[in-house]
């Protein structure tokens, strides 16, 4: 039976859903973007999650972040949206461009709970009023995590449009996983793909090249990304995965839903991030992958986790 403990995260509050016989369960922080600190397969933890209140506030890497409404980078900040201008706070001082979004930095209400001995799910919710002038458009976004089992973990989200106009929309994830303590010792797989070109801003120029370095597991080395790519139209669904010491941690999402991702090698090189995006960078500028969600209208996206 899957089983639920509760204590103090700093002013936070800290959920641990568990299964005491699988070792399979995962931790959250609802009070402070909905941020996943733990998962674990077999009583191992494969996520690189904060490990304090105060490493959860600084943000410090984007650990777990939900990324919304904009993963990535957005130029300057500005975007247009039916005719008016909007600029959000410059917070990537490297490339004086805004980056993911802001709900990271919300907090949170937990609305369901249902533990059984199969599984354990959590529904953290937001209710945004449209009070940042960067993006003063209310909706609701609604994450739902989930542990089986049998040893796979999902994310779910739904976002309902409650303003009075069609509202822009990008959402990601921003997870560092490990199977071991260096990155440089995974074996790295990714599907058929090509890397979108960056300039020195780390904003698309417009081109995307083929790559297929990862198309087979390969080492990762001392190879350094920090790299958005686009999945192929030939994959309808797609996977990337982490091998270390024969075990696999692989995540899989439709292309429909998810076109792109990013890989990020730290600097710290102690984990890997592996970040479904369901749009480009700078998408609220060049609109690639953009999702536009109606006057009352919602959207939704979901991926896996698997760790076999």
């Amino acid at each position: 039976m899957f089983e639920l403990t509760q204590s103090p995260f700093g002013k936070y509050r800290l959920y641990h859903l568990h299964h005491r016989d699988s070792g399979n369960g995962f931790s959250i922080v609802p009070g402070l973007g909905a941020n996943v600190l733990e998962i674990q397969f077999g009583g191992q933890n494969v996520l690189d999650g904060y490990r304090s209140p105060e490493e959860l506030e600084a943000g410090k890497w984007g650990k777990s972040a939900l990324l919304f409404p904009f993963p990535n980078r957005l130029r300057d900040g500005h975007y247009s949206w039916l005719g008016r201008d909007y600029t959000f706070p410059i917070n990537n001082a490297a490339t004086q461009n805004a980056i993911h979004g802001f709900v990271r930095h919300e907090a949170f209400e937990v609305t369901r709970i249902e533990l059984t001995t199969e599984n354990a799910e959590i529904t953290c919710r937001l209710d945004y009023r449209g009070h940042h002038a960067c993006y003063p458009f209310p909706f609701t976004l609604e994450a739902t995590f989930n542990m089986t089992d049998r040893g796979a973990f999902s994310a779910a989200f739904f976002v309902k449009n409650r303003h009075h106009e069609a509202i822009p929309a990008g959402l990601g994830w921003h997870p560092y996983f490990r199977l071991t303590d260096k990155a440089d010792d995974h074996n790295l797989q990714l599907p058929a793909c090509s890397v979108v070109e960056i300039d020195d801003r780390m904003l698309p120029t417009g081109t995307r090249t083929s790559h297929n370095t990862f198309s087979k597991p390969a080492s990762v080395g001392e190879t350094a990304l920090d790299n958005c790519f686009h999945v192929d139209e030939s994959n309808t669904l797609y996977h990337l995965t982490l091998h270390h010491n024969g075990r696999s941690l692989t995540l899989a999402a439709s292309r429909d839903l998810f076109p792109f991702f990013q890989v990020f090698t730290p600097p710290h090189r102690e984990s890997i991030a592996l970040e479904p995006m369901t749009c480009n960078v700078n998408a609220f500028q060049n609109g690639d992958g953009l999702v536009t969600i109606p006057p009352a209208g919602d959207w939704s996206a979901a991926f896996l986790l698997e760790y076999r």
